[in-house]
Formats: C-alpha cells, sequence, structure tokens
C-alpha cells in the first residue's frame, strides 16, 4: 500500500531579505543537513540521540517532517549533555554552530539546551523576547533538549517544571530587557534541574529537563508531559529521505500519548493516507524572516 497525502502544499513560512516568500521545503532543506551533521557526530562519539516532539510524529505519520514545520528536535540523555557539547567544539561542521549556556553566556537556559544553527542564514524568531537579539549568531537550527527521569505522579512533575516558571519572570526581565547575565540565577536553575536528574535518574518514566517552561502549556495539542521508558528507549532507526536516523522506540505509541488520536494516520476507502489536520493551523511557529547569507 503507497502511502501519500492528499494535501500536499507548498507552505510559505517566512519572508526573506527581499521581501520573497521562502517556502517549507527550503528551510527543511537545510534542517536536514543539520539532523545528518547531529546524526554523524553521535554515531562517532557514541552519544545516543533520537528526533523527537514534532519531528518523531513527522517520521511516525508522513515518513518525513511535519510539511508545515520550520525546525527539527532532538533529544540526548541529560548526562550525555557535556559530552555532546564537547564533540560539536571537536568535530562540528565549519558550516554550523554550536550554541548552547555551556559556549555561550547570553543562551537563555529557559529554552532547549543546545541548538545547532546553520552559519549560512539569519533568523528573525517569533519568540525573540525569550531568546533577545544579542546572541551572535542565529541561523536556522534544530533544538537538542535533554531528557531525564521524572516523576511518574504528573502533580508532583509539574511542581518540578513551575519552580522554573516562577523565577522566569526576574530572568526574561534581566536576560532580554536589560541584556544582564544573571549568572547566579542561572547557576541556580542548573543546579535545581542537576538535582532533580539525579533523583529520578532510575525513574520508568522520562521528560523533557523540568527547567523547561513552556512545556506544561495547556494546549489541546499537549496530551502528556511524560512517558514510560518503554516508549522511549531504546531508539531505533528509521528511514529519513534515504538515510537512517534515531527516533523512539515506539513513535507510534509516543504520538497517541503526546498529541492524541487526531495524530494517528487515518486512511480513506481506497486505502490512501488522510489528511485530516485543518488547513487553518498549517502555519510555521517560530519564524518571521530569514536572510540567506550567501
Amino acid at each position: 500500500m503507497k502511502e501519500y497525502i492528499i494535501d500536499n502544499n507548498e507552505y510559505i513560512i517566512a519572508k526573506d531579505q527581499n521581501n520573497n516568500d521562502v517556502t517549507n521545503k527550503r528551510v527543511q532543506d537545510i534542517v536536514f543537513k543539520i539532523i545528518l551533521e547531529i546524526d554523524r557526530i553521535c554515531r562517532k562519539h557514541k552519544i545516543d540521540y533520537a528526533l523527537s516532539f514534532g519531528s518523531a510524529l513527522g517520521l511516525y505519520k508522513y515518513g518525513d517532517f511535519i510539511p508545515w514545520d520550520d525546525d527539527a528536535d532532538v533529544i540526548i540523555d541529560y548526562f550525555d549533555y557535556q559530552r555532546f557539547v564537547e564533540a560539536c567544539k571537536e568535530d562540528l561542521s565549519e558550516d554550523m554552530i554550536i550554541d548552547t549556556y555551556l559556549t555561550n553566556d547570553q543562551y537563555n537556559p529557559l529554552i532547549p539546551a543546545i541548538k545547532i544553527r546553520d552559519k549560512h542564514t539569519y533568523i528573525k524568531e517569533a519568540n525573540r523576547f525569550t531568546l533577545p537579539d544579542h546572541i551572535e549568531e542565529r541561523g536556522i537550527f534544530v533544538d537538542v533538549c535533554l531528557f531525564m527521569g521524572v516523576p511518574k505522579d504528573t502533580c508532583k512533575h509539574k511542581k518540578l517544571i513551575w519552580y522554573s516558571k516562577l523565577r522566569m519572570i526576574p530572568f526574561v526581565i534581566g536576560d532580554a530587557l536589560f541584556h544582564l547575565k544573571m549568572t547566579g540565577m542561572r547557576n541556580k536553575l542548573l543546579a535545581f534541574e542537576k538535582k532533580v536528574a539525579e533523583k529520578y535518574k532510575d525513574s520508568d518514566y522520562v521528560s523533557q529537563t523540568v527547567i523547561i517552561p513552556f512545556q506544561d502549556h495547556p494546549r489541546k495539542m499537549v496530551r502528556a508531559l511524560a512517558f514510560p521508558k518503554s516508549i522511549i528507549y531504546p531508539f531505533k532507526e528509521y528511514n529519513l529521505r534515504g538515510h537512517k536516523v534515531f527516533s523512539f522506540n515506539d513513535i507510534d505509541a509516543f504520538s497517541l500519548m503526546r498529541y492524541g488520536p487526531s495524530a494517528m494516520k487515518e486512511y480513506n476507502k481506497n486505502g490512501q493516507l488522510v489528511e485530516n489536520y485543518p488547513h487553518s493551523k498549517k502555519k510555521s511557529g517560530h519564524l518571521k524572516k530569514i536572510i540567506f547569507k550567501d
């Protein structure tokens, strides 16, 4: 049975420096190159990684990116974080840069721990307030998030997330408005993150690090914060545009838990895959403008 997407349009997701339309396909080609570079580095240095969140959903439902998406999400284990950063500092392609609070004092710890960026583009993001423009290199990116053990009990998990939420307002005011380094507050957040990771390292449930404050945002699409280890691990290889990449052990179960029944594949009477996501919601979430430096 050959699967296909009935509504397979090209989506305009930003404007370039000449005010021309930039499509999803042009951005995704750059994102794909970054994913392949992450895959190369992780295989060389024996670091486990997985395409995650919307990127895992894209693999499951489309065998590719979500058609209108403008970035990709990767996870690594919390305890592999420094090793991954060192591997990138040693081996990352000259066409890319690693952006993280271990290498950049201005990097905001309340967003994914690492961004691998393309050097040949510059972007204006929709969330510029929490990721201010004083970061020098801001090209098209792939987010690298940290996964750690968390409490099985959702209320306990949310309390840990609220710890960082309560500290987010003064941090953002100092970082984004006044461009202060906020080193003391940042170090306290990172120390709290480490304490939680060590406490729950043997938990049967895992999730993104607890110092990401927006992960429990009450959007209907977010159905689960934490996942049984058996759904996430061990990571498995999947085909993406003719290349082998890693994602979760059970991307079907992950997609159902995270995004609900509407994320599941639906077929018409002829056995063809139907795209049932509302056209009005097929929009880029990150980019406002892209400058192609070359």
